[in-house]
């Protein structure tokens, strides 16, 4: 799994205790009720869903869109946008100028 991750995510993994690992991806699979794209598109406050371009396209990018969500791809990045493009990550949160 840390060689699959890359050096930089496999370095914080590194740090967390595989007990805690395994609960949170439990808890990822277990979902939520209702689901966390129904949250977000409820909201009523500014959002911004965000994923790195090596994600692929994101299914239901419209309906997300359709709620006002701001959706933002950032380039060359991949799960952990942090990591892999900080700029970009802090560009997208703090939302347009």
């Amino acid at each position: 799994m840390l060689e699959a991750v890359g050096p930089l995510w496999a370095a914080t993994m590194r740090l967390a205790d595989p007990r805690a690992l395994h609960r949170s991806a439990v808890g990822l699979r277990r979902g939520s009720d209702p689901v966390m794209r129904t949250i977000l598109e409820g909201l009523t406050v500014d959002r911004v869903y965000l994923q790195g371009e090596s994600s692929g396209e994101l299914d239901g990018r419209e309906g997300l869109e359709k709620a006002g969500v701001r959706v933002v791809t950032v380039p060359g990045a991949g799960h952990n946008v942090m990591f892999d493009h900080p700029e970009a990550f802090v560009a997208a949160v703090a939302g347009p100028a």
